[in-house]
């Protein structure tokens, strides 16, 4: 058994010797003045799964009358606890942010490799079609090779080798006016710039001027950006070289890129959703941020530095909080939304702690799931981008 004592006025603490040996050889708590003193989610998982008892003066309290105590002052406590909960539970370390003194020695960013598209001149008309969004070129040897070299639009049928007309959705009509002077027409003959374009596109398509910013910057770099549709998501993204025709077989791609505008903020349910559908498929999932500047960061708070295992001796050991953290973990509910700006300015605190992201993420029935986020590093960007891996501690 495991007895500590609570004052609303000082806190949780243990002084039995006994229960003060267990505490500290398994990382609970902080001592100060001979007292080893405990966090509210730590006193909860020892009432709950330690044999543990919590007494206010003679009176012995149970869970609730503990956590409602603290409720008050953190609404989202159960959120954190249930984080706490199954961490410790895996015989892992963590501890709240502000206890910790070290600083991790993890880059938390990945260099994708880019190769700055070779603009040419297009010496052709399309058609353009604004209710459906899609634009026609009937060159069949300029629709071709448009598909074949840098596999912009749908020439023929998809996946089948009918048909010789190339279809533009309205990224690649308008990318193709702005950076290769592609001429555009309206049903009745009329030119159309790309500013043009995107005004009509922004009647009838929320978000699509930054989806095509996100389009854009991908393309430039020379990766293959197409429609992520079947996945979920906004585009499937190729690296730089990638064909439709490439040795007569078709190309899948390995990464999905997901739009997040920075002022809008998704259901945690529907975000992770996404996720699960990309690594269903065997795919990466990238998440951008458009439009994001440091004037745009806030002071998200986060939960807790957590630990993993080491190898010592050949083995597998759990590491403490002599270590140095691996991760800043910051939970989530399900029913809860989270924002651009919310994600972004939590990778920057994590990249100066030196540790990487880790969202936790609690479902209806208090099962935990792990997301790890990561920066990628796309060359001559001004945009944010990051790889979510589900993780399993």
């Amino acid at each position: 058994m495991i007895l500590l004592e609570f004052d609303p006025k000082i806190g949780i603490w243990c002084e039995d010797p006994d229960s003060l040996d267990k505490l500290k050889k398994n990382c609970f708590g902080e001592e100060k003045e001979g007292k080893l003193f405990l966090d509210i989610e730590e006193a909860l998982y020892i009432i709950s799964l330690q044999n543990g008892i919590v007494r206010k003066g003679s009176d012995p309290l149970g869970f609730n009358q503990l956590a409602s105590h603290y409720a008050r002052e953190d609404p989202r406590l159960i959120v954190k606890y249930n984080t706490y909960r199954d961490w410790r539970d895996r015989g892992l370390i963590l501890k709240r942010i502000e206890y910790i003194d070290k600083k991790g020695n993890k880059q938390s960013s990945k260099k994708y490799p880019s190769k700055p598209l070779a603009l040419e001149k297009l010496d052709a008309n399309v058609y353009w079609y604004p209710v459906s969004l899609y634009s026609i070129l009937e060159d069949e040897y300029l629709g071709k090779k448009l598909f074949e070299d840098h596999w912009i639009g749908q020439y023929g049928i998809y996946k089948q080798t009918r048909g010789s007309l190339l279809k533009l959705d309205f990224l690649e009509t308008i990318f193709l006016n702005k950076h290769m002077g592609l001429t555009v027409l309206d049903p009745e003959g009329k030119k159309l710039t790309y500013k043009e374009i995107m005004k009509q596109v922004v009647k009838v398509r929320e978000y699509s001027e930054q989806l095509y910013e996100i389009y854009e910057d991908w393309r430039l770099q020379g990766f293959v950006v197409k429609t992520g549709f079947k996945f979920g998501s906004h585009f499937r993204i190729y690296f730089p070289g990638a064909s439709p025709a490439k040795e007569g077989k078709w190309t899948h791609s390995k990464h999905v890129l997901h739009v997040f505008p920075k002022d809008q903020k998704l259901l945690i349910s529907e975000w992770a959703r996404a996720v699960r559908v990309a690594h269903s498929v065997k795919k990466t999932f990238l998440l951008g941020i458009p439009e994001l500047t440091e004037k745009d960061l806030i002071d998200y708070p986060a939960d807790f530095l957590a630990y993993r295992r080491k190898k010592e001796g050949g083995n597998l050991v759990r590491e403490t909080t002599d270590d140095n953290p691996r991760f800043l973990l910051v939970s989530v509910s399900e029913d809860e939304h989270i924002g651009g700006i919310e994600l972004a300015s939590l990778l920057h605190k994590a990249n100066k702690l030196g540790v990487e992201l880790i969202l936790s993420i609690s479902d209806r029935e208090t099962s935990i799931t792990y997301y790890v986020l990561k920066k990628i590093v796309l060359p001559g960007s001004k945009y944010e981008y990051y790889e979510i891996e589900w993780d399993k501690p």
